[in-house]
């Protein structure tokens, strides 16, 4: 597809960083072209791919710049990309993502309507190396005046969902070539403290997954997340007592994506010795549904993870709670965290339950939700657990009959 119209000014700079993705980045370009809003220029950086990246971005001709480096490694093609582009607002698209047509719309009339914005992301799509749908997708919105918090305990969304207004480069830098990895991460914290960050609820990114996404290595991401950490947080090789919050909360962040990605290789130890450390880091996670949910289904990649069809729900319920006996019965557990171990039981039941519950294992859900009320008393108060509970017990359609019922002799 063609531009509608030729503009000399763009208002857009879409930067597409590219290494060896020949095979797709045609599909990050077309979906450029296929947007709805058309003031913008296409930016591909190639960063010193050996594939025929250069011969496949050559049939696009004038419709797309391209520029050749040496490899930088991702925040260094994005920063040659952000350092030629023209435009008012920098959105950024790998070149094994695309977006929907609607993408630049959307974003540009919530940049427009609103100047006081920084930057706006976007919910997404998984999907497979062909472009196939795949289980998972997100749509979270983050309340724009809890950004900076969120992003302290990991709040995730995908850089190729995101447009940033240029002012804020020019304000917080450009992202740190040091990082290969979560080079995102540290900008968006950086992006947060100075301007506001919002969400728009649509999906209008369809995120790739294929064998060389780069967050399938924990060694690695442990090494650069940490390193992210330290530069904005301080030493995590000081004594624990010392740590601020703030240090706490985004270690215990680290150390909790640490601990999935050595579950979903299926080394357990190391699992649990990241799992451990979270926990201590911040004990509040104790009492983190979504935390016990995530490892309920751990041994599912990303893009799969709440697949109910496929899950191994007894496997991944023996090794979580196999850790969790394995952590409460350490000799030198912090106080702190010796204080949660009832939460921490109540809600892994809880999460075990609701995965039980989807995957129609209804005896089982019933069984995991009568433990957690038990384990931990306060749940009790929890509507939602009722309510599962209650499905799991009447079944839906009952259910529903019920409260029905109840409305009527109430309005009655």
């Amino acid at each position: 597809m063609q531009k509608p119209v030729e503009y000399i000014q763009p208002l857009v700079s879409v930067i597409i960083p590219n290494y060896n993705h020949a095979q797709y980045v045609s599909d990050a370009i077309n979906s450029v072209l296929a947007q709805v809003y058309g003031n913008y220029e296409i930016i591909v950086v190639d960063d010193g791919s050996t594939d025929n990246s250069r011969d496949v971005v050559a049939q696009f001709g004038n419709q797309v710049c391209y520029i050749w480096q040496e490899n930088k490694g991702l925040p260094g093609a994005r920063n040659t990309g952000v350092r030629a582009a023209k435009g008012n607002y920098i959105a950024l698209l790998d070149s094994d993502d695309y977006w929907l047509p609607s993408f630049l719309s959307i974003c540009l009339e919530r940049l427009e309507s609103d100047h006081g914005l920084g930057a706006v992301h976007t919910g997404y799509f998984f999907v497979d190396e062909h472009g196939g749908p795949l289980p998972q997708s997100s749509a979270a919105i983050v309340p724009e005046d809890q950004m900076y918090n969120r992003l302290l305990d990991g709040e995730f969304f995908m850089p190729s969902s995101v447009v940033v207004r240029r002012a804020c480069f020019d304000k917080v830098g450009l992202f740190d070539e040091k990082l290969r990895f979560s080079e995102d991460w540290d900008m968006w914290l950086r992006v947060a403290r100075e301007f506001r960050f919002a969400g728009i609820p649509q999906r209008l990114l369809k995120y790739r997954i294929h064998g060389s996404n780069m967050t399938s290595d924990p060694e690695n991401n442990l090494h650069y997340q940490r390193m992210v950490v330290e530069k904005h947080f301080g030493s995590l090789e000081s004594a624990p007592e010392t740590w601020s919050h703030e240090l706490r909360r985004a270690s215990a962040w680290v150390y909790r994506f640490a601990s999935q990605g050595f579950y979903l290789r299926g080394n357990s130890s190391l699992g649990q010795h990241y799992l451990h450390l979270a926990l201590e880091a911040n004990p509040g996670l104790a009492e983190s549904l979504d935390l016990f949910y995530q490892l309920g289904c751990v041994d599912q990649p990303l893009g799969q993870r709440g697949d109910m069809e496929h899950l191994n729900l007894e496997k991944n319920a023996t090794v979580l709670f196999s850790s969790l006996d394995e952590i409460f019965s350490l000799q030198n557990l912090s106080p702190n965290l010796r204080a949660q171990r009832c939460k921490a039981y109540g809600y892994a039941y809880w999460a075990v339950g609701l995965l039980a519950y989807g995957s129609n294992n209804l005896h089982l859900a019933r069984a995991y939700l009568w433990r957690a009320l038990k384990t931990e008393p306060l749940l009790r108060y929890q509507k939602q657990i009722w309510y599962t509970l209650g499905k799991s017990l009447l079944g839906e359609q009952l259910l529903q009959n019920f409260k029905l019922i109840l409305s009527f002799i109430k309005s009655h």
